[in-house]
């Protein structure tokens, strides 16, 4: 007799996902699901019906932001923070230039800022019925003062003045790598490790770590909507050497469980990918570079604001040659590549009040490589590409109320061949995998008195996959949909102390209702000196990949099979943290923990030879007969594996010195164990750091620096250690006339590389290539420099 599966049973009540004694709730059918939404909503209309407190005679701060020589700046970010309360509204500058807040009278701080230039902060006063003008100047300069941040709080705010720790990388220090890709950027930021997975090596794919959290818990978004790349079947890996760093205006990292914010797969961080913007009428830019192991990377971009038309697109090809650590055998360690990006972002202005925008993305990428299967030497060929398309209407419905809605679609595609050498006649393996994925969402802002700011949204998805050899089903699929409201309070309770309140509901079709909460808080103890603290839980409902994954290695004798019994994962984190910033000096340190319970992995179960020993182990671990494992094959099944715990210490500091020179740097400590055994978690680093020291001559428009960043020795495996290493890179540009610049990129410039390499036979724990060499040509095309 079979077992009940989740959602076959009696109806769930809200659950809160808490520590270890949480448990799924089952299944609801899917007309339950429009009911609770229907609930859902009706919540919503009444949170944001009710009554605002009576207001104050309104007054009015409009103003211009231009660059020195009078040429309008486009969607520079303004912040206006009332002195008496704290309380901090955002605007961005229209097409010419303009913005405008609606105010209770009083005294403010109106802060702009636009990458590329300095920010420029002013104190206004207003009375009642006053309507001030405050026009804004913008000095190029190639540093911020202060960053403004949109992922810690899904508004535009200071990040000095935000409750949730943000990590920030703005567009020039991208530039100033010569990095073209989001992964190698990343990898020299704290507490994030980047490093390309074992057994996905060959293919080029790399996982990321955020404080010790592997890539299943961290989501990947670009401006907020989450990318696809069916990450359930690989390894919850969203491969970030897929996307590229042209078309970013920055990169926004936030550590720590965000489910209440950003939905089931946040509980260990999120990484959003925010893309550019145009900052004048017509603008451009040129990039090609080139050098080792057959680099060729080319891309061009053009913003445009026309009256009440602005946008942006961006085209790239990139392409490399493969390179093999051990030439002695036939495999190689990286794969040849070729790839082609395209984006399209459009922005129309209706009215002042309702705007329109489109985002457009995709890109096609091919890959081949060498390995060694169990039928001899083999070649593989891979051709994924994804495309993903957002329509969202931005309404004023007042001065102090704001409706977002959104519609989303993105489709992955890749299809795998294999070809063993031995057997010439024909490809002798073939597959595909597809996903799916829709999104539906309409969010609220409703500004209240002089103290509060609220906001909320409702959100629709759904998930498919299908793929032969790939889920069960093969091509006929599976999907799942999730329903889910959410709500966030911010409450300025007085000039120096902000709290933020916020919560989600989460209806999966499998698993039920469950509801997570989140809260934050920051003091400012003076202007410069800041404290924050937050508090939150995470909940994230197995993926597709860990329910109905069913893979027969075609080559290799394993196989790996789904687990819809599964249990969530659920997850705590703490931070805390303080940070002080003044005249060119910017220190922060923080302190975290997170807890994560029920981890999901794969175990390996043995290898069955016999139809008696197959079914005992079905029977011991309850694997559904539909996935009809296979004889003579190791079998790796899903299962809710462990409780782990990761927790330390983040410090960072940034230096500006005088004649342009520059210092900064962080350090890492990581204490990652599994609850029940006590043993460190492999394939973390106990302490990382990163140094960086900057120089630059603007009157001669030459630029330098010299990055360094160090790793301690990490467990491979609870009896096996790999040896602790450290990579320098160099960076320099130099501009030449009419907007051209020049740079030159020396990565692992002491070329380091795994000193098990020397070993007969030649192994290695990481797979860095070496020394690499790059020059590049940039031209910057009607930007305002």
């Amino acid at each position: 007799m079979s077992e009940k599966r989740p959602g076959e049973g009696k109806r769930q009540t809200l659950r809160f996902a808490a520590g270890p004694r949480s448990r799924c709730g089952t299944s609801s059918a899917f007309q339950k699901q429009e009911v609770r939404m229907r609930h859902a909503a009706m919540l919503l209309i009444v949170v944001f019906s009710l009554p605002a407190i009576a207001q104050e005679s309104r007054a009015k701060v409009r103003g211009t932001v231009t660059d020195p020589h009078g040429a309008v700046i486009l969607n520079a970010i303004c912040i206006l923070r009332d002195r008496r309360s704290g309380l901090e509204l955002s605007a961005l500058t229209n097409h010419e230039g303009t913005f405008v807040f609606a105010v209770a009278p009083g005294a403010y701080r109106l802060t702009v800022a636009r990458s590329g230039f300095a920010t420029e902060a002013r104190e206004v006063q207003v009375t009642a019925g006053e309507h001030l003008a405050v026009d804004v100047v913008l000095q190029p300069a190639p540093f911020f003062e202060q960053v403004v941040v949109v992922s810690g709080s899904r508004q535009e705010e200071l990040r000095e003045s935000s409750t949730t720790a943000v990590g920030v990388i703005s567009q020039e220090a991208m530039r100033d790598t010569g990095y073209e890709r989001v992964g190698d950027v990343l990898a020299e930021q704290p507490g994030i490790l980047i490093r390309p997975i074992a057994r996905l090596a060959a293919s080029g794919v790399a996982g990321e770590q955020i404080q010790g959290i592997d890539s299943r818990q961290v989501l990947v978004l670009l401006d907020g909507l989450p990318l696809v790349g069916a990450r359930g079947i690989k390894s919850g890996i969203i491969n970030l050497n897929s996307q590229s760093v042209g078309r970013l205006d920055r990169i926004e990292v936030v550590k720590g469980a965000s489910s209440a914010l950003y939905g089931s797969d946040a509980i260990g961080g999120v990484i959003n990918l925010i893309t550019r913007e145009p900052r004048s009428p017509l603008e451009g830019d040129i990039v090609i570079s080139g050098g080792s192991l057959g680099a060729f990377d080319l891309r061009g971009g053009m913003g445009f604001a026309l009256k009440k038309l602005g946008g942006y697109v961006e085209a790239e090809r990139h392409r490399a040659e493969e390179y093999d650590l051990t030439p002695t055998t036939f495999d190689t360690t990286g794969p040849r590549f070729h790839r082609n990006d395209l984006l399209l972002k459009l922005r129309y202005e209706l009215t002042p009040r309702f705007v329109m925008s489109f985002l457009g993305n995709a890109y096609r990428n091919g890959e081949w490589g060498r390995s060694l299967g169990e039928q001899g030497p083999q070649s593989s060929t891979t051709t994924d590409s994804m495309q993903n398309y957002a329509l969202t209407a931005d309404v004023s419905l007042t001065p102090l109320t704001r409706l977002i809605a959104r519609g989303y679609v993105a489709r992955y595609d890749e299809r795998s061949e294999i070809d063993v050498i031995a057997l010439p006649a024909a490809i002798d393996s073939v597959a595909n995998l597809n996903e799916r994925y829709v999104r539906w969402e309409a969010a609220v802002e409703q500004v209240i008195g002089r103290r509060q700011f609220l906001q909320g949204g409702i959100e629709w998805s759904q998930d498919r996959y299908r793929g032969f050899n790939r889920v069960l089903g093969d091509n006929a699929g599976q999907q799942i949909r999730m329903i889910d409201v959410w709500l966030q309070d911010r409450l300025a309770l007085y000039d120096r102390l902000i709290l933020t309140l916020g919560g989600r509901y989460h209806d999966h079709s499998r698993y039920g209702a469950h509801a997570v909460p989140r809260i934050g808080a920051l003091f400012r103890v003076t202007e410069s000196v800041r404290v924050r603290a937050s508090f939150g839980r995470g909940f994230r409902a197995p993926d597709l990949g860990q329910l109905y994954f069913r893979f027969f290695n075609p080559t290799n004798l394993y196989q790996v099979i789904g687990n819809p019994h599964l249990q969530p994962e659920t997850s705590r984190t703490f931070q805390l943290g303080a940070d002080y910033g003044r005249r060119g000096l910017r220190f922060g340190v923080n302190l975290f923990r997170n807890d994560v319970w029920n981890l999901i992995d794969t175990q390996l179960l043995g290898r069955p030879s016999t139809p008696e020993q197959l079914r005992a182990i079905m029977a011991r671990f309850g694997i559904d007969p539909s996935f009809s494992p296979a004889l003579n094959r190791l079998l790796f099944f899903y299962r809710n594996l462990a409780n782990i715990r990761t927790s330390g210490l983040e410090a960072d500091v940034e230096w500006r010195l005088p004649r342009g020179f520059g210092i900064a740097g962080a350090y890492t400590y990581l204490d990652a164990r599994d609850r029940q055994t006590g043993l460190y978690l492999p394939q973390r680093h106990r302490h990382q750091g990163v140094v960086r020291v900057s120089w630059a001559d603007e009157p001669r428009g030459i630029r330098l620096n010299v990055r360094g960043t160090f790793f301690s020795a990490w467990f491979l495996s609870p009896t096996s250690v790999a040896q602790g290493y450290r990579l320098w890179d160099f960076y320099a540009a130099k501009s030449l006339r009419g907007g051209a610049e020049a740079f030159l990129a020396i990565d692992n410039l002491f070329d380091s590389r795994d000193p098990k390499l020397k070993l007969t036979p030649p192994v290695f724990d990481r797979a860095d290539p070496g020394r690499t060499v790059r020059v590049g040509f940039r031209l910057d095309l009607g930007r305002a420099r």
